[in-house]
C-alpha cells in the first residue's frame, strides 16, 4: 500500500528540520568553542604581557638600585677616599720634627679643613641613602631640604607647593622622595633650568605630583627610544607604587611631568 504524499512530505519536513537543527546546534557549539579558544588565547597573551611588564618593572627597579649603589660607591671613593688619603699625607708631614710652629699650625689648619669636608661628604652620602628627617618629620620637610640643597649647589630657584601635611606610608614616602630627587638631579645636570616648580596634592585616594621647569627641554620620543636613564628611573619609581607618569616637553620648551599615584593600598 502506497503512503499518501502528505505523510511523505511530513517525514521529509521533520527529517530536514531535525537535520537543520542539528547543523545549527553544531554550528553554535563550534562557534562557542572557537570563541572560547579565542578568549583563552587572548587571556594567555594578556597574562604574558602582564608578566613581561612586571618583569620589566622589576628589572628597571633593580637597575635603579644598582645605579644608586654605583653612585654611592663612586662618592665614597672620590670624596671620602681622597680625603682620607690627604689626611694620611698631612699626618705624615706633621710627624717631621724639624718643622717650625708656623708650618705646624698651617698643616693643622689644613688637616682640620680636610676633616670638616670629609664630615660634610659623609653626611651628604648618608642623607642620600636615608633622607634626613623623612621618617621623623615627614615628606614635606624632607622635600624642603632637598629643594634647598638644589638651590645651594646650582643657580636655580625651586618653588615647592604642598596643599597640606601629607601622611603616607613609609615606603611610599621614600619612593616619592626618590622620584622628586631624580627629577631635580636631571634638571641640574641636563636641563639648564633657572626656575623649577613642584606641586604635591593629596586627593582622596591618590597623590598627584606636578613638576615643571623652564629648561632647554628635549625630544621625548627620541629620548624614550634611547631608554634615557633619567626617564627610566622616574617611570620605574612611579610604577613601583602602581602609579602612572606622563612627560610633556619639546626642545626649548622646558619639561612638565605629571605623576599620579593611587593610595588605595598600603605600600
Amino acid at each position: 500500500m502506497v503512503q499518501p504524499e502528505t505523510s511523505i512530505d511530513i517525514y521529509v519536513l521533520v527529517f530536514g528540520g531535525a537535520l537543520a537543527l542539528s547543523l545549527l546546534v553544531a554550528g553554535i557549539v563550534g562557534f562557542l568553542l572557537f570563541y572560547q579558544k579565542r578568549l583563552s588565547d587572548q587571556a594567555l597573551k594578556l597574562k604574558e604581557m602582564e608578566l613581561n611588564y612586571q618583569q620589566d618593572v622589576v628589572y628597571r627597579t633593580l637597575d635603579a638600585v644598582e645605579d644608586e649603589r654605583k653612585r654611592v660607591a663612586r662618592d665614597l671613593h672620590d670624596e671620602v677616599g681622597a680625603a682620607l688619603s690627604a689626611m694620611r699625607l698631612l699626618v705624615g708631614q706633621l710627624a717631621h720634627k724639624n718643622q717650625n710652629k708656623t708650618e705646624a699650625d698651617d698643616l693643622t689648619t689644613r688637616f682640620k679643613v680636610v676633616i670638616d669636608n670629609t664630615i660634610d661628604s659623609v653626611r651628604r652620602i648618608s642623607n642620600d641613602l636615608l633622607p634626613q628627617g623623612l621618617e621623623e618629620l615627614g615628606l614635606t620637610y624632607a622635600l624642603e631640604g632637598l629643594c634647598e640643597s638644589a638651590m645651594d649647589i646650582a643657580d636655580v630657584n625651586v618653588e615647592l607647593t604642598v596643599d597640606h601635611e601629607i601622611t603616607l606610608p613609609t615606603r611610599t614616602n621614600l619612593i616619592v622622595y626618590r622620584l622628586v630627587q631624580e627629577l631635580l638631579n636631571n634638571a641640574l645636570k641636563h636641563a639648564d633650568a633657572s626656575d623649577i616648580r613642584l606641586q604635591l596634592h593629596q586627593r582622596d585616594n591618590r597623590l598627584e605630583l606636578l613638576y615643571a621647569d623652564d629648561g632647554k627641554g628635549f625630544d621625548y620620543a627620541q629620548a624614550y627610544q634611547q631608554r634615557s636613564l633619567g626617564l627610566k628611573n622616574i617611570e620605574t619609581r612611579a610604577q613601583m607604587l602602581n602609579g602612572t607618569v606622563s612627560f610633556e616637553t619639546q626642545p626649548g620648551q622646558g619639561l612638565r611631568v605629571t605623576a599620579v599615584i593611587p593610595l588605595t593600598t598600603s605600600l
